[in-house]
């Protein structure tokens, strides 16, 4: 999977990936091996995750990258990410994401991003998520960015599956990446 998420990540100037994971130990090294490819390329990782993944991913980044290396990544509850209201709203989603990816911005510091996206007890997601989705994706274009959103393919409803397609340049699977056929930019 390392030549896979590198390929996209040389060939486009920016993108948007969809991952629809299915098996967590595999998900666990997929986020590894992004992480570790973005430090081997000198940029920061902005990892956005639930506490139970952070802390294998934490174990495993910490007997893998130096001090120095450790420092490049940054970690963010995505509890806190998604309900920084006291709920998942996605203007202040929003207006976390852009809280979050200001400082490097500015500070002109290369950076990818990684995010595990959950959100609760939310019955019916789907028009929440379609916005913030929508959102990232015109961000992600307008400012260049490389970033992977991944979703628990099994808590994921199917008609939140495909209109998550339409909003991401890139579909991953746990063994692959393709361009997504319906993506609409």
């Amino acid at each position: 999977m390392k030549e896979k998420i590198s390929e996209l990540i040389e060939g486009n100037e920016c993108t948007h990936v969809l991952y629809a994971y299915q098996d967590r130990e595999k998900y666990l090294e997929n986020t590894i091996t992004y992480i570790l490819e973005g430090i081997e390329s000198g940029e920061h990782v902005i990892l956005i995750e639930n506490e139970r993944n952070m802390n294998v991913l934490r174990k495993e980044l910490s007997s893998r990258l130096t001090g120095d290396q450790l420092e490049k990544v940054h970690s963010v509850s995505n509890f806190d990410f998604y309900q920084s209201s006291g709920s998942y709203h996605p203007p202040a989603i929003y207006e976390q994401l852009m809280k979050t990816i200001t400082p490097f911005i500015e500070k002109g510091i290369a950076f990818r991003s990684w995010t595990n996206v959950e959100w609760g007890a939310l019955e019916d997601p789907c028009s929440i998520v379609d916005w913030f989705e929508n959102e990232t994706d015109r961000v992600v274009h307008e400012l260049k960015l490389t970033v992977v959103c991944a979703y628990d393919s099994e808590k994921m409803p199917e008609r939140l599956a495909e209109s998550l397609k339409k909003n991401h340049g890139h579909l991953m699977s746990d063994y692959d990446i393709l361009s997504s056929v319906v993506y609409s930019q």
